[in-house]
């Protein structure tokens, strides 16, 4: 028996288990909001200023966990993560202190860094010869969270359950996926991502990390920021630009994520059997800045939907996932710090982009709508730009 591909779909299950939880971390502030505000003492401007410790945690720590990662390897960060996580949940139930509860999100911020930089490199290296496919369906399992979350919500306030055993209960599911994990062995942290046949030496000149390492980090901001414009803004410039009443605007992003889900596994599928990572992040990235300028020349209610699947499924499919793929390529020693480095581009893109956009769709819905046509038609020239780099640096029959 092959005893390290048992591991490496233990360890993955793992992983893929843990992002479940994680995507669960980031919005439950907001679900069980009437709870944790009188908790708090505090209203919902203050539980966002909480929740804006996720952010600053996340970012602050993302590039240093990335550095740590490649040194110490991955599973001590997984378990920090985890631990992180679980210091959240526990405090968050006890907590009636605004400024602890602050500093409670600062740590679940940290967690999801040292998760993202433990567990991404991971993937490639659990399977290095379908590391596209592993590290694109990530994207399921942050949705499923997403689409589990509610229901779980909704069942405890038509029970009129405390929330704190729902974070008790996530914490226990921590606990027990870290039991799991804990004899697996992981495969060195030096595991290069493998070509078509089974060969690490697909390199046939040197990486220049100050060129194309740059630009694939700069795609980092500018692949988010694409489905992060649509994902947050496109029922208010649906509401703004043609007048779509408030539920049907907001079931734009029911289609929008539905096209995400689909996509997912679609993309998972073509990159596992068809096309190299390196060619996805030029034509994702095209076919969502297409989507764009036909909608900023017809912003319609048929559009909006169009749009909003279209986005969902070339936009927020796993583009972020693939380009992170291609760098771990072209830098297999530099993993971790890939992750750091891109992640933080990305997530400084949940900042910017809503500072910027309201203030635009203030002024005319279309300059909101231009604003995403220029991030994704920027991603698709990078995209083009580290092609050319790619095919010159690593033999494309062997990757």
């Amino acid at each position: 028996m092959d005893t390290q591909r048992v591991n490496s779909y233990g360890i993955v299950g793992s992983i893929y288990a843990n992002y479940i939880i994680q995507s669960m971390a980031l919005i439950v502030l907001m679900q069980f909001s009437g709870d944790i505000s009188k908790q708090l003492n505090t209203d919902l401007v203050g539980l966002g200023f909480v929740a804006s410790g996720i952010g600053i945690g996340k970012i602050l720590l993302m590039f240093v966990g990335g550095l740590l990662s490649d040194k110490f390897g991955r599973k001590p960060f997984i378990y920090i993560g985890m631990t992180c996580y679980a210091i959240f949940f526990i405090g968050m139930t006890f907590c009636t202190n605004i400024n602890i509860a602050f500093c409670l999100a600062i740590v679940v911020g940290a967690g999801n860094s040292f998760l993202d930089t433990g567990s991404m490199p991971a993937l490639t290296e659990c399977f290095p010869g379908s590391a596209g496919s592993a590290s694109v369906l990530i994207k399921a399992f942050i949705s499923i969270g997403s689409l589990i979350l509610p229901f779980i919500v909704t069942f405890f306030y038509k029970n009129q359950l405390w929330y704190g055993w729902a974070f008790i209960g996530f914490t226990t599911y921590l606990i027990i996926n870290g039991l799991c994990l804990l004899p697996k062995k992981f495969p060195h942290k030096d595991t290069a991502i493998k070509g078509n046949e089974g060969s690490e030496s697909y390199f046939i000149g040197k990486p220049n990390f100050q060129f194309e390492g740059i630009l694939l980090i700069i795609m980092g901001f500018t692949t988010t920021a694409t489905f992060v414009i649509i994902w947050q803004w496109l029922p208010a410039i649906a509401i703004k630009g043609v007048n779509m009443s408030d539920i049907e605007a907001k079931q734009l992003i029911s289609y929008y994520s539905s096209a995400s889900i689909i996509s997912v596994f679609v993309t998972a599928y073509v990159v596992k059997r068809f096309l190299k990572p390196v060619y996805c992040i030029i034509i994702l990235p095209t076919l969502s800045a297409l989507v764009l300028i036909l909608f900023y020349f017809d912003v319609s209610p048929l559009m909006c939907l169009i749009t909003a699947i279209g986005m969902g499924f070339t936009a927020a499919g796993g583009v972020l996932q693939l380009t992170l793929v291609v760098m771990q390529q072209m830098f297999p020693t530099r993993k971790g710090l890939a992750v750091g480095c891109m992640y933080t581009l990305s997530g400084l893109s949940f900042f910017i982009i809503p500072q910027v956009v309201p203030k635009l769709a203030e002024i005319d819905v279309s300059y909101a709508i231009l604003t995403d046509f220029s991030m994704a038609f920027l991603s698709a020239v990078l995209g083009l730009i580290v092609y050319t780099r790619f095919t010159k640096v690593i033999d494309m029959q062997k990757i």
